[in-house]
């Protein structure tokens, strides 16, 4: 394999990589800004009564429950938001048969959970990795960008 063949394809790899990881840190900044966005505005939801059908197997602190909103019933088995799972312990303990209350989402009914609001540490700590990926991965981008450039330079400079 020649040099120079070898030279772009050590660069298309390093390209992917660092654009890979860009991009999913714009992806993962954008998720966990709607998470937390999510999250915040279940503090002020409806609340609605539920029912607890059953516990998770596998996962005995999770549960399965029903609830109804305008006259439809709706199941889930959402504790909280995302984030707030990351930092937050299990939820209440909640046996099948008892009720609770859930706090729908307004403008999404099929969404609920049982305990509203979420995690600010989890959001932040979130938003500063998903900021380093993208600071990293255009840096990286750009660094094998002009480490490309300079390569091909370079070897126009040795022909010559």
């Amino acid at each position: 394999m020649s040099a120079e063949l070898k030279s772009k394809s050590d660069i298309s790899i390093v390209l992917f990589f660092f654009t890979a990881l860009a991009v999913f840190g714009f992806a993962g900044g954008g998720f966990f800004v709607h998470d937390y966005a999510r999250a915040r505005a279940s503090q002020s939801w409806p609340a609605a009564e539920g029912i607890v059908l059953s516990r998770l197997q596998g996962e005995p602190s999770r549960v399965r429950y029903v609830y109804s909103v305008a006259g439809r019933s709706y199941e889930s088995t959402r504790e909280r938001v995302f984030l707030a799972r990351l930092l937050n312990g299990p939820a209440g303990q909640y046996r099948p048969g008892q009720s609770l209350t859930v706090y729908v989402n307004p403008e999404e009914p099929a969404y609920a959970v049982i305990e509203p609001g979420g995690a600010g540490a989890a959001f932040i700590l979130c938003s500063v990795l998903s900021g380093l990926a993208v600071f990293f991965g255009v840096g990286g981008v750009f660094w094998a960008l002009t480490r490309s450039a300079g390569a091909e330079f370079n070897l126009v400079g040795d022909a010559a």
